[in-house]
C-alpha cells in the first residue's frame, strides 16, 4: 500500500505542469501532438521534459530521428502520472458537484414504480453523475441500517431513530383499495367495504399484510378476513397482480398513479384518506454530505413534492 505523505507533507515534487506535459507528450508520443492539446509550443514543451529529467535524475524518453519512445524508467514514472492526474480529476469533480459515483440503497417498488420512470429527469439536471442502485429486497420495516459515509438510503418504516444516522422524512404513504376493471368484470362490483368479504386481497410477504391492516384499523372496519388472499414478494409484484385481475390490493398512491390514469387500475368507491408507513431519507450523521449528495437530495425532494402535488390534482378530478 503508498504510503501518506499527510503528516509529513510533500516537499519533493515536480510541478503539476510538468506533469501534464510529460503524460500529454507520452499518450502522443510527440512533442509537437503534446504542445497542440496543451496550447504550448514544441520547444516549449521539450524544456518542460527536460527540466523534469534533470529533477528527476533519468532520462524519461529515448529521442531517435523522428520517433519518441519512453524509456523504462519513464514507463514506470507514467503509471504513477495517470495514476495521480486520475485521482487529482475526481476530486476536482466532485469538490465541484459536477460529476462523481452517489450510492443509493433504496425499497425495489420504490425503484421500479418511481425512481426509474424518472431517470431521465435526473440524467438532464446532474448529466454527470453516476447513481449506483441497491435495492433491499429483504429489508423490512423493522430493520436497523448500516451505511457508509458515501451512500444515501431510502427505508420504508414507522418510524426511525439511530444516533449515529440523520433520518428526514420523505413522504408518508396515502393508503387506497385498488382493483382492476377485469376483476370486476369477472367478480362483481365492489361499491363498499362490504364488497371486499368475498374478494381475494393482495398482500405484499416481506411486511406480511400491513397495509391492509392498517387500512381496515383506520377504517375500524373489521368484517374483512385480511389473513386470507395471495402474498407476492414486493409491492411492485402485488400491483402488477392487481392490474392483471388476480384481486384487490391496498397500496400507496404515488405507486399506483399512472396505472389509474390509462386505466390499468381503479378505485372502487372512495374513503376518508389513510396514512400508512413514513419514507426516510438516510445519512451518516457524523459525515457532512458532499455537494453531490446534497444536489441528488434536493432534487428527490422536489420530485417528491410534485408528486404529491400531482395526486392531490389527480384525486380532485377524480
Amino acid at each position: 500500500m503508498p504510503k501518506s505523505h499527510e503528516q509529513e507533507g510533500y516537499q519533493r515534487l515536480p510541478s503539476q505542469q510538468s506533469i501534464r506535459v510529460f503524460e500529454a507528450a507520452a499518450r502522443h508520443s510527440s512533442f509537437t501532438r503534446a504542445g497542440q492539446e496543451l496550447a504550448l509550443t514544441q520547444s516549449g514543451v521539450s524544456k518542460q521534459i527536460k527540466g523534469l529529467e534533470t529533477f528527476l535524475g533519468v532520462l524519461l524518453f529515448n529521442r531517435e530521428a523522428q520517433h519518441l519512445m519512453l524509456t523504462e524508467e519513464g514507463k514506470q514514472f507514467l503509471r504513477r502520472c495517470v495514476q495521480a492526474l486520475d485521482y487529482l480529476q475526481q476530486g476536482v469533480k466532485e469538490v465541484k458537484g459536477d460529476s462523481g459515483v452517489l450510492r443509493l440503497q433504496a425499497p425495489p417498488s420504490f425503484v421500479v414504480r418511481w425512481l426509474i420512470p424518472k431517470m431521465e429527469l435526473l440524467r438532464r439536471a446532474y448529466p454527470e453523475l453516476e447513481l449506483r442502485i441497491e435495492t433491499t429486497w429483504t429489508r423490512t420495516i423493522h430493520d436497523r441500517i448500516q451505511l457508509q459515509a458515501s451512500e444515501l438510503v431510502i427505508h420504508a418504516c414507522f418510524d426511525y431513530e439511530a444516533p449515529e444516522i440523520t433520518t428526514e422524512l420523505l413522504r408518508k404513504e396515502d393508503l387506497y383499495v385498488m382493483v382492476s376493471p377485469q376483476y370486476i368484470a369477472e367478480h362483481g362490483c365492489i361499491n363498499n367495504p362490504l364488497d371486499l368479504i368475498s374478494k381475494t386481497l393482495i398482500h405484499t410477504k416481506i411486511d406480511g399484510h400491513i397495509h391492509w391492516e392498517m387500512w381496515t384499523k383506520s377504517l375500524a372496519i373489521d368484517h374483512i378476513d385480511i389473513s386470507r388472499g395471495y402474498e407476492f414478494e414486493t409491492l411492485d409484484m402485488a400491483l402488477a397482480a392487481a392490474e392483471n385481475g388476480v384481486g384487490v390490493v391496498v397500496c400507496d398512491l404515488i405507486y399506483a398513479l399512472n396505472s389509474l390514469r390509462s386505466g390499468r387500475l381503479i378505485i372502487p368507491f372512495k374513503t376518508r384518506p389513510v396514512s400508512g408507513i413514513s419514507y426516510f431519507l438516510l445519512s451518516k450523521g457524523d459525515h457532512q454530505l458532499s455537494k453531490l449528495q446534497r444536489h441528488y437530495c434536493h432534487w428527490l425532494k422536489s420530485q417528491i413534492a410534485e408528486g404529491e402535488q400531482e395526486m392531490l390534482l389527480f384525486l380532485r378530478n377524480y
